[in-house]
């Protein structure tokens, strides 16, 4: 048997659409073992939708004329913004790859993951860590992240998929919006490598995605203004949402925590996961 695991993400990051991605130390475990038809076990509380992305990933990576069965336990809240697709893809690509004696390369896990998800940001961040953005040409680039930045997660109960929270946002885009936006991204960017304050400060209040979609995830915004309120960073929606990723230094922490979970309530949790500095990782 080989086993293989792989953290969720939060994508975008604000300004970021599309572009940066931070892997969270939430996880997704498959084993995987071969046998004559192919079959999914699910075990867990968040359990994929019908097992697609990691049977999808697995036949695509080791082809359908070597049949696994596949067991996934998932710790990563499902159509919460959290990236749990493409870590169930990453983690069933690896270890179907594993499992036929094969040990893949990041990059390969990483083709399977993009094709799958769909989504090459949230993917590099399950494949390889930390903080990542994607570009065009599908090369990976691992960004620096301050060490003392954490984070704070508010997951509500209700999900929203990523197609709904797409049709939402503009064919095309005002230049002054696009000026801005790019002036956010870059002031995201420093701001995370160096822990300041006032330039993460300057990265608030993102127009391109965050802004089209508040009328789906009005929560958001109410999240939003209770980190800050309380001392975090940063606060913005993780990937499309409806969860609400705080940035915060280690002093205000709990603060932070506290004001999420009073605007929560009894809808949602607050949960304070390490940054996942290793991606994808394998045995067996």
């Amino acid at each position: 048997m080989s086993r293989a695991t792989a953290p969720g993400s939060s994508g975008n990051l604000g300004p970021g659409f599309d572009t940066l991605a931070l892997a969270l130390e939430l996880r997704c475990r498959v084993d995987a073992m071969r046998t004559d038809v192919w079959k999914i076990r699910q075990v867990g509380a968040h359990r994929p939708e019908h097992g697609d992305a990691v049977l999808a990933a697995a036949r695509l990576a080791v082809g359908d004329r070597s049949p696994l069965v596949l067991t996934v336990q998932n710790e990563i809240p499902i159509g919460r913004g959290l990236g749990s697709s493409a870590a169930v893809a990453a983690a069933g690509a690896a270890a179907a790859w594993r499992a036929v004696g094969h040990t893949p390369l990041p990059s390969e896990v990483f083709g399977v993951a993009t094709e799958i998800d769909g989504h090459p940001d949230n993917a590099a961040a399950s494949v390889y860590g930390g903080l990542v953005s994607v570009t065009t040409e599908g090369t990976v680039l691992r960004l620096a992240l301050h060490e003392s930045i954490e984070l704070v997660i508010g997951v509500p109960r209700e999900t929203l998929s990523t197609r709904e929270a797409r049709k939402a946002l503009p064919d095309s885009i005002d230049r002054n919006l696009g000026v801005r936006s790019l002036q956010r991204i870059v002031a995201l960017v420093e701001g995370l490598r160096t822990g300041d304050a006032e330039a993460l400060s300057a990265a608030a209040g993102d127009e391109f995605h965050e802004s089209p979609r508040a009328r789906l995830n009005p929560r958001a915004k109410r999240l939003i203004d209770a980190a800050r309120r309380a001392g975090a960073l940063h606060a913005c929606w993780s990937g499309a949402g409806p969860s609400v990723l705080a940035l915060t230094a280690a002093d205000r922490r709990t603060a932070v925590v506290d004001a999420m979970r009073a605007e929560l309530g009894n809808d949602g949790v607050v949960l304070t996961p390490e940054v996942a500095v290793d991606g994808v990782k394998g045995t067996g």
